[in-house]
């Protein structure tokens, strides 16, 4: 059994929510610096595609992950695979890369990497990890990757939980799963059975592979955790069958790099990706925790807000910075950390902000400064758009009758909001709102001649 002393590496923080203030503590390896992983083509890569919304794609080379273009989800969906390889051949020469299959077109995953909603499950699984004697380390990694913000997340092949264990694992672990009840989705349970399986299975394993081939390793070394990380995704076998194809005699980001590009048994790209991804979640974790000192502001509009200070700024200079919050409480809403009343409340308290704007401004400018929110239809679906993509369709719903409210003629307004409810599953409301949209459009437009 592993037993990691965590304290030297642990920070406290504040975590302001927005209903509550809380005290957690988390973990950071300073030699994800050091070490030089965080300058990886591959680290930066999944950096961005972890923050980048779905409806992008990014062009890059398959193997050392450099991008190459950035390209609407849209476009290059609705083009024909002719012209989807006349483009990537056409990229290839410009940027001197061998062929056009080289080229990867990866989409963005910020819909699933919804980090910010668990950082108190983070902060809780530490500890259990610890009382389990196992790297909390892990605890935190495979929280950032595997399923975050969805405790009841299940993948294509059958994991569940917030740490995506199978079910002959997690029953090998003590854990019920049954037609009836599935205690994966239980947090504190789930880490505990994860703990078990790293401590008395993935980190044996791969101590005995190092161990056979005489490679000198520290249980504390990102690499190995790396490497142990895969063997909790991918199998130990997986992993001892790339060790044995590479036949390394040292570890380090060298070997990493080696393990990229290598595929063996069932060790193939999505286990490659495994460790890269979890490189870019750290760096990224990292940059969220230490951004604000002591003190992490999840609702970000919050944290703007609070700045904001009328006197010090002239009359567009308000206007631009009110703008931004409004930004801010918008991607807040999106990303799940505050509730659509709040949302709403916020985005009156700024109306109010605006009115005080546009009675000191020339009438000329009053209309810009007291427009309605959300500014026109296009951008309230955008919005509830964003929402549907996460299966957040009761608030897309609530925003989209916002829409209905503010164009009770629009036809496309309804046709949104049967697609909505139609996601959601009432079918009811869905063929209501699919009539109204088709009464209005069989209606003569008033702009005939």
């Amino acid at each position: 059994m592993s037993n990691i002393k965590s304290q030297e590496n642990s920070v406290d923080k504040i975590v302001v929510t927005w209903d509550d203030t809380l005290q957690l503590r988390f973990l950071r390896d300073s030699t994800i610096y050091s070490e030089g992983w965080d300058t990886l083509a591959q680290s930066r890569f999944w950096r961005q595609i972890i923050t980048m919304t779905s409806d992008s794609f990014l062009i890059n080379v398959a193997n050392c992950r450099r991008p190459i273009e950035k390209v609407s989800r849209s476009i290059w969906m609705n083009q024909t695979e002719p012209e989807k390889i006349c483009y990537k051949d056409s990229l290839s020469v410009v940027h001197c890369v061998d062929s056009a299959g080289m080229l990867y077109v990866t989409g963005g995953k910020k819909e699933f990497y919804e980090v910010r909603k668990t950082l108190s499950d983070i902060s809780t699984s530490l500890g259990i990890f610890e009382s389990n004697y196992c790297d909390p380390w892990y605890a935190q990694t495979i929280l950032l990757i595997e399923s975050p913000g969805k405790k009841k997340a299940k993948s294509s092949v059958g994991a569940g939980g917030p740490f995506q264990l199978m079910a002959s694992v997690a029953r090998k672990y003590g854990l019920r799963v049954n037609k009836t009840i599935d205690e994966r989705s239980d947090l504190k349970k789930s880490a505990k059975a994860a703990a078990r399986l790293i401590g008395s299975s993935c980190i044996p394993s791969i101590k005995n592979m190092l161990e056979e081939r005489g490679i000198a390793h520290k249980e504390t070394d990102l690499w190995f955790r790396l490497l142990v990380l895969h063997a909790y995704h991918a199998g130990a076998g997986n992993v001892r069958c790339v060790i044995n194809t590479l036949s390394p005699s040292t570890g380090g980001v060298e070997l990493f790099q080696q393990i990229w590009q290598t595929t063996c048994a069932s060790f193939k790209n999505e286990s490659q990706n495994y460790s890269q991804i979890a490189l870019g979640a750290l760096l990224n974790f990292d940059a969220l925790i230490q951004a604000d000192g002591d003190t992490v502001f999840l609702v970000q509009g919050d944290k703007h807000l609070r700045s904001f200070k009328r006197k010090n700024q002239t009359t567009w200079e308000s206007y631009e910075y009110l703008n931004m919050c409004m930004r801010e409480y918008e991607s807040d809403f999106i990303d799940g950390v505050i509730p659509y009343e709040y949302f709403m409340k916020r985005v009156g308290q700024i109306r109010k902000e605006f009115a005080y704007l546009a009675s000191v401004v020339s009438n000329s400018e009053k209309e810009v400064v007291l427009k309605t929110y959300p500014a026109d239809e296009a951008h309230i679906n955008e919005i509830a758009s964003a929402l549907s993509r996460r299966q957040r369709y009761e608030d897309a719903i609530l925003m989209l009758k916002i829409n209905m409210d503010m164009h009770p003629t629009s036809s496309a307004v309804y046709d949104s909001l049967a697609k909505a409810y139609r996601l959601s599953g009432d079918k009811k409301m869905a063929e209501l709102y699919m009539n109204k949209s088709n009464t209005l459009n069989k209606k003569p437009s008033t702009n005939t001649p």
